[in-house]
């Protein structure tokens, strides 16, 4: 079972960070047909427009990938873009060839979610578009939220369409899983809240896990 203190959790997001900071994105290459995705770990500009770090989210990825061995990308250099927007992307063209190179068939991209939203996660289907055809691994992921006591809202606010890295890559490649995950920045980026964060890493780890046995 999981268990991390908060500060192990985001002391290893800050080392990556600091590590990869001249990078525009780093790849980790795992054991499986998984790739996880952080494309804002680091702040992004969209149509001219700042925006803050979800820097929850880089810390999920990484934790995920540590457990699992999935393969992991994470952007770590803000380049006055948006690589979860922009439609010319060097991160998005970095995924493509992960799929074609590597046989990827689950792209889970990790987002986070502003604490004053009314649930704990938002999955983004596309209104079901980018989980067609594996709508059970979907499922028994929703299922394990519930059962575990986390609100959890799916397409709303955030869908993952077109534009998005979930939406983009499932209308190239139409046989991949994708999905969008968006965790509340309140469970992620406060320390009073870790029971609750590593009650949460459990379900994904163990979600994970089980997409692994399916292959």
């Amino acid at each position: 079972m999981v268990k991390q203190s908060f500060n192990t959790i985001h002391n290893n997001r800050k080392a990556f960070l600091t590590k990869n900071l001249n990078q525009d994105h780093v790849i980790i290459k795992g054991n499986n047909n998984i790739l996880i995705s952080a494309p804002h770990g680091v702040s992004q500009v969209r149509l001219g427009k700042y925006k803050p770090p979800e820097i929850g989210s880089i810390a999920t990825a990484l934790f995920l990938q540590n457990k699992t061995n999935c393969f992991l990308i994470a952007k770590t250099k803000n380049n006055n873009d948006d690589a979860n927007f922009d439609d010319d992307s060097n991160y998005k063209n970095s995924i493509e060839k992960l799929i074609q190179n590597h046989n990827i068939k689950y792209v889970i991209d990790i987002h986070g979610l502003a604490a004053n939203r009314g649930f704990d996660v938002n999955l983004g289907t596309h209104l079901g578009k980018n989980i067609e055809k594996n709508e059970i691994v979907f499922e028994n992921l929703v299922n394990s939220l519930i059962q575990n006591n986390f609100v959890t809202s799916i397409d709303n606010p955030f869908m993952g369409g077109l534009k998005t890295i979930s939406g983009s890559v499932k209308n190239k490649f139409n046989n991949i899983f994708t999905l969008q995950i968006e965790i509340n920045c309140s469970i992620t980026n406060k320390a009073v809240n870790i029971n609750k964060y590593n009650s949460l890493l459990n379900v994904l780890v163990d979600w994970l896990e089980q997409i692994k046995k399916i292959g």
